[in-house]
């Protein structure tokens, strides 16, 4: 799919130079990497907050349990 974006002179230079010096093909691979990046940023605080969900829930109890069973404390 092609899509037209306009951006600052100064934003296209940094694309061509960012492109040429890691060996991009063109602008818009350039652009489909901060795509898949801005993805993976947004992951972290969707983990997080699958994370406070579970652990609120009744599984949570009996999961402790069992994840625990046969390790030791690494702290001490």
């Amino acid at each position: 799919m092609k899509v037209s974006v306009s951006l600052p002179d100064d934003d296209v230079e940094f694309l061509d130079t960012y492109a040429e010096r890691e060996g991009f093909a063109s602008r818009s691979a350039v652009v489909h990497k901060a795509v898949r990046m801005l993805r993976a940023s947004e992951l972290g605080s969707a983990y997080e907050e699958a994370w406070a969900e579970w652990a609120t829930s009744d599984d949570s109890a009996v999961w402790d349990a069992t994840t625990t069973d046969g390790l030791a404390d690494a702290t001490g």
